[in-house]
């Protein structure tokens, strides 16, 4: 499993929360959440809880599936 196939499992929501109770905690901008995670969470791709957040999450099955967002263009 990689990062953001773990991500997407943590759900990216509990992954945003840690990274900003990180960057409240020790102030080091290094913690600081990315922007695309933060519009993730707000655009409501949370991952498996939601059916889609790095990669699209469908019943039944256990490939993986890169969300429409991530897919090259062209």
């Amino acid at each position: 499993m990689g990062p953001l196939q773990l991500a997407d499992f943590i759900g990216l929501d509990v992954c945003l929360s840690i990274m900003q109770v990180l960057f409240d905690g020790f102030g080091n901008p290094k913690y600081a959440p990315c922007p695309l995670l933060v519009n993730m969470v707000a655009a409501k791709k949370l991952g498996v809880k939601t059916g889609e957040g790095f990669y699209v999450y469908s019943h039944g099955t256990k490939e993986l599936i890169v969300s429409e967002r991530f897919r090259k263009k062209g």
